[in-house]
């Protein structure tokens, strides 16, 4: 997906919810209009514009203002029918009842969208736009007992040094590259989220050892293949490391897959960078126990591999 389709996807999204309040308030509108009570109507209907009117997001107004003008008109419908009533005028009110069903109806419509943003923020990464770790250890959790299924953790490396030499926003150059990288080479049916800072996860159902490993390379190799632009003209390759994990290979339990994709990939990493090691490789380091490396500690010298990154070498 381009740059520019994202943002029109971004821009529907957030215009939608100013269109279906309109809607409310319009239809609010029509009902107090039906009525007779012309001032409320009109007052609707400004309303209603200024939901439609996109520029008003830059007025600064309490966060409540919408939803309370939303409960306004929408408590206008049986109002209005309660007024109707006491002055003894039912031919209209089977009409109005009906108008009223359809304010409730958007109105249920326009809270289903507030739930379902809620839940976008809380399981879609705002920098990368893949899934949360949150997202991620819930489609893990909700994996039939017996399935197949590996997981392969991946960790930029020495992402620390792109921060520390050319500032955070190209941090997030990288990250976002890498993430779509991953994304195109992971392909349809594979979950892909960002785990934590610089790590990645991928749940790759139904997989089995050799499919995991080849996917695991597949993505190494797609993430170093060409250079990252990290602004300013700067261009530089960087590399990942990568642990997999599989059920029921290497585990029954699915709770253990992390963990053990974890040690796997920090094998990985002692072994010298840019590589792929499966769990059932790695050796029960004392690394994969919790005792690594601290800021100001050094990894034993890399063994030799087909290619190292210009920040690595740097």
């Amino acid at each position: 997906m381009t740059e520019n389709s994202d943002v029109h996807t971004f821009r529907e999204r957030r215009h939608f919810p100013a269109l279906l309040d309109a809607t409310i308030m319009a239809a609010a509108a029509a009902v107090i209009a039906w009525a007779g009570f012309v001032a409320p109507a009109v007052l609707a209907l400004v309303l209603a514009g200024a939901a439609l009117q996109l520029s008003v997001r830059k007025i600064k107004v309490p966060a409540l203002t919408r939803p309370v003008a939303l409960a306004v008109v929408s408590l206008s419908a049986p109002v209005v029918l309660l007024v109707q009533y006491h002055r003894g005028q039912l031919r209209d009110i089977p009409l109005l009842a009906a108008a009223s069903a359809l304010i409730f109806l958007l109105i249920l419509g326009r809270m289903t969208l507030l739930v379902a943003e809620q839940h976008r923020i809380a399981t879609a990464d705002t920098l990368t736009g893949l899934c949360t770790r949150r997202a991620f250890q819930e489609r893990l959790q909700a994996l039939r007992p017996g399935r197949p299924v590996a997981v392969i953790l991946l960790d930029i490396d020495r992402f620390k040094r792109v921060n520390d030499a050319f500032g955070h926003p190209a941090g997030d150059r990288v990250l976002r590259v890498v993430a779509d990288r991953l994304r195109d080479t992971a392909g349809p049916g594979v979950t892909v989220c960002r785990y934590g800072g610089e790590e990645f996860a991928l749940l790759v159902p139904g997989a089995d050892a050799t499919r995991a490993a080849d996917l695991a390379e597949h993505l190494r190799q797609a993430v170093g293949a060409a250079a990252l632009d990290l602004g300013d003209g700067i261009l530089r390759f960087v590399t990942i490391s990568a642990g997999t994990a599989l059920l029921p290979a290497d585990t029954t339990d699915p709770s253990e897959l992390i963990p053990l994709a974890d040690r796997a990939l920090y094998t990985a990493k002692h072994a010298g960078r840019d590589r792929v090691v499966a769990a059932g490789a790695a050796p029960p380091l004392s690394i994969a126990e919790g005792a690594r490396p601290g800021p100001t500690e050094e990894w034993p010298a890399p063994l030799p591999r087909p290619r190292r990154s210009e920040l690595e070498a740097a």
